[in-house]
């Protein structure tokens, strides 16, 4: 049977700010949010709520009623993470921990309570340290997410419940606790049903007929009859190196001794678990507490010391480091299995040059950016501008081989043909002059006409004149035109579509 303890944090807004500020502890102070030309409140320290407040009043009812009481602005990222960081802190009791809707935590304990002295002594454990955190905290521990949810929110702290007392203890619960739709819930207030008790004696066709299968589903997932799923965080060990220093590091030739510290370090470790770095954060803090962090990427997993220091190396010049730097930490964000290749005496030469080009591609794409250096991969089309895709070159994995085409391609395709030239009639070979940017080119045909066919299925405004006729030309001063004709019976008009070399 599965066990499962809720936690549910009912002030999480107002105390995550009473820790930032401890002199909020005895004052009541509101938390606003506002929406189009609306502000309203969004969340009470205990002390406002029990001066007769509620989250949902608009702002202005309040400040007249309460002038002198304090008010924030809502931070609601600010209050994931503070979530987050407790979701971690939750998991050193099981692996299998849960952020749920709204400011609740889900741990599933099933045959590990024992661990921790039995299941009410780990519910004391976890309100005792909730508590020094400075933390509000309700608990709850039953056999199913849904009825842990409704004792966690609607009835006593700290409940235990198993199997054999769920109806019983249930039967008081408001119809609330079965987290039932708006909609649903007015319906049973308005036919006189209040509490759980008053759903269960109906028939179940008699229930469905008053308030849908809602009721039904929202029963049998609290009862345990139908299960609910529940998606659990995955931890990892992270991957973390840092160095502190009495004598704050005021250059950065000291900052780079102690990189390479780290990172010696950190790639020893790497090595055991035959992984290597894909994707590594370098964090800096200064002593005035300000942070600079900075990103290398990978095209494959490497523990190379000198590579990886030389890629950092390429932010070195953003680095200022003020009244010095105090603390350094170096996080692999993620981490892959080695990748080992077989050593050829035939093709040491095309190893080589794969190794360079790798090398050249890391060093290109952590010094100007990987969103900026691409890789051009062949495509199934004869369509000159889709006979090819682009893939940013640090992720590209394919290794396609470039087809060779029945007539030669340019080196550069425009993305949209420049218009070089309109003549009367039809013209059957390549012009000799044509304008290319406001200047007179003189043109001798090189090959052509090369026919290219549009898709028949592919409605392309583009290739909407029909089958192009393509020759290549070189101008006088030396470059190479990959030109086309349009023609509609009447006139002649020329493209350049691509330059070769």
């Amino acid at each position: 049977m599965q066990r499962i303890i809720c936690i549910w944090f009912p002030f999480l807004e107002s105390e995550r700010l009473i820790r930032q500020n401890h002199d909020l502890a005895l004052k009541p102070f509101a938390l606003i949010m506002r929406e189009a030309n609306r502000a309203f409140i969004s969340a009470l320290s205990r002390n406002a709520e029990n001066m007769g407040f509620a989250p949902g009043m608009s702002l202005a009812d309040v400040r007249a009623a309460a002038p002198d009481m304090l008010y924030y602005d809502a931070d609601p990222m600010q209050d994931i993470r503070c979530l987050q960081g407790l979701l971690r802190w939750a998991s050193r009791f099981t692996p299998r921990v849960s952020r749920g809707g709204g400011h609740n935590l889900y741990l599933d304990i099933t045959g590990a309570s024992h661990l921790f002295g039995g299941e009410d002594t780990l519910l004391d454990t976890l309100e005792t340290q909730l508590k020094n955190f400075g933390f509000t905290a309700r608990l709850a521990l039953a056999d199913s997410k849904a009825a842990v949810w409704g004792f966690a929110h609607f009835g006593k702290s700290k409940s235990n419940i198993t199997a054999k007392i769920l109806q019983e203890a249930a039967n008081d619960l408001p119809v609330e606790a079965l987290r039932l739709s708006y909609a649903s819930t007015a319906l049973c207030q308005r036919l006189g049903i209040r509490k759980i008790e008053d759903l269960v004696v109906l028939p179940r066709v008699a229930l469905t007929k008053r308030i849908g299968l809602e009721g039904i589903n929202r029963l049998d997932r609290f009862f345990g009859r139908s299960p609910e799923v529940t998606e659990f965080a995955r931890h990892r060990k992270r991957l973390i190196e840092e160095a502190q220093f009495f004598d704050p590091l005021a250059t950065n030739a000291g900052v780079e001794a102690a990189l390479e510290e780290l990172l010696e370090k950190l790639c020893q470790r790497l090595s055991g678990m035959q992984q290597g770095i894909r994707k590594a954060r370098l964090q800096l803090e200064r002593v005035d507490h300000e942070t600079m962090s900075f990103f290398i990427q990978l095209t494959r997993p490497s523990i190379d010391v000198n590579l990886l220091k030389r890629l950092f190396l390429h932010h070195f010049e953003q680095i200022d480091v003020g009244f010095g730097i105090d603390r350094l930490i170096l996080i692999a964000e993620q981490a892959a299995p080695l990748s080992f290749h077989q050593l050829s005496l035939e093709n040491t030469k095309t190893q080589n040059r794969e190794q360079d080009k790798e090398r050249l591609i890391n060093e290109l794409s952590n010094m100007v950016g990987y969103r900026y250096i691409h890789r051009f991969f062949p495509a199934d089309s004869h369509i000159p501008e889709r006979a090819f895709s682009r893939e940013a070159a640090l992720y590209a994995s394919r290794s396609q081989r470039w087809i060779s085409s029945s007539g030669k391609r340019p080196l550069r395709i425009l993305k949209k043909p420049v218009s070089v030239l309109l003549s009367d009639g039809i013209e059957k070979r390549a012009p000799e002059t044509v304008f290319w940017h406001g200047h007179k080119c003189h043109l001798t045909p090189l090959s052509g006409p090369e026919r290219i066919e549009p898709d028949w299925w592919r409605d392309d405004p583009d290739w909407r004149n029909g089958p192009r006729d393509y020759w290549w030309a070189k101008t006088h001063f030396g470059a190479l035109f990959w030109l086309y004709r349009v023609s509609d019976g009447m006139k002649t008009q020329w493209f350049v579509h691509g330059l070769g070399s």
